[in-house]
């Protein structure tokens, strides 16, 4: 890549090391606001919750499910009777 664009090895490694420092940063700045949100929410990150607390989640992620599936049938034949 140096010698694409006619660097010197110093140059070389400058910018890799600078390109990698920004990556550590990208990544370094998503773990943290995924961690900060959830403190925020008042939520417990997956590894610490029980195994009671994770089946408790799942069950009441799929009644939502079911809902916005009942919600959409009754808006499509809505839709119907409109048309």
């Amino acid at each position: 890549m140096a010698d694409l664009f006619n660097l010197s090895g110093f140059m070389s490694i400058v910018l890799g090391t600078i390109i990698l420092l920004l990556t550590g940063l990208f990544v370094s700045f998503f773990i943290g606001e995924q961690i900060i949100i959830s403190g925020i929410k008042q939520e417990k990150r997956i590894d610490e919750k029980t195994e009671e607390e994770i089946k408790k989640e799942e069950v009441s992620l799929k009644q939502v499910k079911k809902d916005l599936e009942e919600i959409e049938k009754e808006i499509k034949e809505i839709d119907k009777k409109m048309d």
